[in-house]
């Protein structure tokens, strides 16, 4: 990928702007500081690349504390993992949905943490993340999400 983690910060906050027709958050200006922010927000925020079997290229505080993973293991990870293997078909279907719009609002759906627990994530935003090279990505926010009881 070749990006450092400000540019990828810069083009999730530019595409989710231009994508979305608001800003994901409040910006400084100082793509360093905006950078700092990102991943600092309450809300997940995660980016996957445009491969074959995308990867993730981001992921900041929330989403690493969700899934109970560092950075170095999210990032990297093929995303489809994110999902619990029952589900990822119709994650996969979701992302396509997402990627013929442009932004996808309102997603909803299982995901499973390095530990094993599962979650639910709500009212999910995707959208399409212009400037990665080769092909565009796509990232999400959420700030809504709850645990799924295992005896349930």
């Amino acid at each position: 990928m070749n990006l450092t983690d400000v540019e990828i910060a810069m083009a999730i906050l530019d595409s989710h702007r231009d994508r979305v027709g608001s800003e994901l958050m409040d910006r400084s200006g100082d793509a360093g500081v905006d950078a700092v922010r990102l991943f600092t927000l309450d809300a997940v925020v995660l980016s996957h690349d445009g491969g074959a079997d995308p990867v993730f290229v981001y992921a900041n505080l929330a989403a690493c504390e969700l899934w109970n993973m560092s950075v170095d293991e999210l990032v990297g990870m093929p995303s489809r993992y994110s999902a619990p293997p029952e589900h990822r078909d119709s994650r996969a279907s979701m992302l396509a949905d997402a990627a013929s719009s442009g932004v996808l609002h309102g997603y909803s759906g299982e995901r499973i943490a390095k530990d094993g627990s599962r979650f639910i994530i709500e009212r999910a935003t995707l959208w399409t993340v212009d400037g990665y090279p080769e092909r565009p990505g796509q990232a999400v926010v959420f700030r809504d999400w709850h645990s799924i009881d295992p005896g349930a």
